[in-house]
Formats: structure tokens, sequence, C-alpha cells
């Protein structure tokens, strides 16, 4: 079976992360460039045009990141060397797959029609960190043709309680 390039470079950051005991400062740097990338996919662009030298890519995108000397740094020019930078959003996604493993954490997606009161968010939030007995990430997502109910992803499964989804299998069933 092979990898996808996402996953080794993932993995491989992830490891020198551990090795250097910097995951969650790597974590929180990738997530803010991955956070640049989705606001401005333009950019991702630009480190691939091939009339720019390598030097002259590294040189744009130290313009945007910063000028220091640490591991993300170092590895987001070895993406634009190996011409693999428009792979970032995938190698975050990956990574964070890491570090919430490696924190005890699961991500969980909730999709709702209207923002969750906080009351409502925290006791779904106390229920699923004891059916996981995990750190529980809460991801909202607001999606108003929902109508109501609420669609809670995690991993591989998905659990459709919207009035959406009910109406639909209503609909199927008559």
């Amino acid at each position: 079976m092979t990898q996808t390039v996402a996953k080794v470079y993932a993995e491989a950051l992830f490891s020198l992360a551990q090795e250097e005991k910097k995951e969650k400062e790597i974590f929180t740097e990738l997530k803010q460039i991955a956070e640049i990338m989705k606001q401005y996919p333009d950019f991702m662009l630009l480190l691939d045009v091939p009339t720019l030298s390598i030097a002259e890519r590294i040189a744009i995108l130290r313009k945007i990141i910063g000028n220091g000397t640490g591991i993300t740094e170092n590895f987001l020019c070895l993406l634009v060397e190996k011409h693999r930078f428009n792979k970032i959003l995938e190698i975050f996604e990956v990574f964070r797959g890491f570090y919430y493993e490696h924190c005890n954490a699961i991500e969980v997606f909730v999709t709702t029609a209207v923002p969750l009161p906080r009351k409502q968010k925290l006791m779904l939030m106390s229920k699923l960190m004891n059916k996981f007995n995990k750190l529980v990430v809460l991801r909202e997502i607001i999606d108003k043709s929902l109508i109501g109910g609420m669609i809670i992803q995690y991993g591989d499964t998905k659990m459709d309680n919207s009035i959406r989804n009910r109406m639909q299998q209503f609909k199927e069933s008559t």
C-alpha cells in the first residue's frame, strides 16, 4: 500500500517535532500557515511558478512567514525546493491527526442550522468526552439548509439527525 505524499511528509515532520519536543509549537505554526493558504490560495500558485528560481520562491515564502530558523520554516522551504508546497493543506490535515492522537484528542465536526448555545455546546462536548474518553476538539459548521437538528461527524463516522435528513428519509419511504 503506497502512502500519500502528504502522509510521508507529515510523518517525517511529526517525528522531528517529537524528537525536539515541539509538537504543539509546530502544530500551531502549521495551522497558521494553512489558514493563510486557505485565505490566499494564489500564494500557493506563486510558489510553484516555473519562471521563478527556487531561491526566489523561498525568498517570497520567507517574506510571508518571517525569517526565523525554526523547524517549520525549514520544512516549508523543503516543500518549496521539492515542488511540494501545493500539498501543504493536505500535510497539515495529516499532521493534525497525528497531533490530536498524540494529545489523546479527537476532532468532532458538528453541523447545525444555527450556532449552538454555549450550554448545549458544553453538554455535547461532555457527552462526547465521556463516549470517547478523550479530549474533544469541537468544530462547528453552520448549514442553514439543515432546518434543525444536527450532524455529528468524527473520523469515518457520520450521524445525521437533521430535519433535512429526516424529511428526505420520509420522502423516500412514501
